[in-house]
């Protein structure tokens, strides 16, 4: 007897382990950083696994569209392994050549991801089962972050070992990846909220576990969707209710400086001796001034147009920013960085079909801007790519909103 597995099927089963599979290796990650180092690299090999998975997807049904894919990947691979031999050779920086790959096969694992399961994320019965397990995963998630935050769990901790910040993200791993995962989470329990009219418990519960991270990217989401939610739906009564609500917060919060002071001392200590923008950026302008600089200054027309950046040697003109779309232009290029910017609008973005995903799309450019790791995103693919499918539905924003 025959195996015969359709690519719905083969997408779908992609998808709906990798939703739990890629949380659970990633606290498995977390878990092995802290305490058990052995295991600490589980989540790397697991990606690779899935990565592999995929190619044979894509090559086992195979077609136009996927072939298209290919050709762009193949020239990106090519001018990768031109702009890092002039970069080694001819520029005299010593990056290291694997490393480099690896970075560079960041940008793309969400593609290998997105062309083997293209067509289990068109159907909405299948998307809606998928979203149904992410959303427990979440909640699960929350669950860990408020169990730490109660008994002090230093595993749970956004910051789990340095700084004594506050914030509890549960079992993801890294701060910038847990803060897409988080707003992920929000966006799509706003929209249940919103379009399908799910109990607004729901979504406070979500609120209170974003707030529960102390991020400043998650932070800033909740007051951008809020006033999204807002303006989208503004009346002469709720532009009252919105000056009354600002008086209320102004007051609670003067009267709660001291206290704020002390949940936020990280924040508030870099407010005060660094500034504003060394504050909402984390200390990256100053690799502005020390890395970008210096590395600009040592590039040329190669490394303008197709890029070359050195991520691997610290101690040779390193340039990685952490901001993700200096980095991504100065990895690509100006000419392919722009290729690569519409490749990601064509096809994981896609046409967008309504006024709230463009907002959601337009907050993860902005938080591009300020912050790394969304285009480089090992943790989040999988979710970037279901959540973006689940809400970017047509909506009849009159009605919506």
């Amino acid at each position: 007897m025959k195996l015969k597995i359709t690519e719905h099927r083969a997408g779908f089963i992609i998808l709906t382990t990798g939703v739990t599979l890629n949380y659970v290796f990633d606290g498995i990650n977390k878990l092995g950083g802290l305490y058990f180092p052995f295991f600490s690299r589980t989540a790397i090999l697991y990606r690779l696994l899935l990565e592999l998975v995929c190619i044979f997807t894509i090559l086992m049904f195979f077609n136009k569209k996927r072939l298209i894919w290919v050709e762009w990947f193949i020239y990106f691979v090519i001018c990768f392994f031109i702009s890092n031999i002039y970069l080694k050779y001819i520029t005299k920086i010593n990056v290291y050549i694997i490393e480099q790959f690896i970075y560079f096969n960041k940008y793309f694992f969400i593609f290998f991801i997105f062309f083997a399961t293209y067509k289990t994320l068109e159907n909405k019965n299948a998307l809606h089962k998928i979203i149904k397990n992410f959303k427990k995963i979440f909640i699960i998630n929350g669950c860990l972050a408020i169990i730490g935050l109660l008994f002090k769990i230093k595993l749970f901790s956004t910051i789990p070992i340095g700084t004594s910040r506050f914030g509890y993200d549960g079992l993801i791993f890294a701060q910038n990846e847990a803060s897409i995962f988080y707003l992920l989470g929000l966006f799509v329990f706003y929209y249940e909220w919103m379009i399908n009219r799910k109990p607004l418990k729901n979504l406070l519960f979500v609120i209170i576990l974003c707030a529960l991270t102390g991020m400043k990217a998650v932070l800033l989401g909740i007051v951008l969707l809020y006033l999204f939610h807002i303006f989208t739906r503004l009346t002469i009564k709720k532009i009252i209710y919105i000056f009354i609500g600002l008086i209320s917060f102004s007051t609670i919060i003067v009267f709660s400086i001291p206290r704020l002071k002390i949940l936020f001392g990280y924040y508030y200590y870099f407010f005060i001796n660094k500034g504003f923008l060394y504050t909402m950026l984390g200390g990256r302008n100053t690799f502005i001034e020390s890395r970008v600089i210096p590395y600009l200054a040592k590039s040329n027309i190669v490394a303008y147009l197709i890029g070359g950046q050195n991520i691997s040697n610290v101690d040779d003109h390193l340039s990685l920013v952490e901001m993700d779309f200096i980095d991504l232009f100065l990895f690509f290029g100006i000419l392919n960085g722009f290729f690569f910017l519409y490749l990601y609008k064509k096809y994981i973005i896609g046409y967008i079909q309504n006024k709230y995903f463009y907002f959601v799309v337009c907050l993860f450019v902005l938080l591009s801007f300020f912050s790394g790791h969304f285009f480089t995103s090992s943790v989040n693919p999988i979710f970037i790519l279901i959540v973006f499918a689940y809400i970017n539905n047509y909506i009849n924003d009159r009605k919506a909103y």
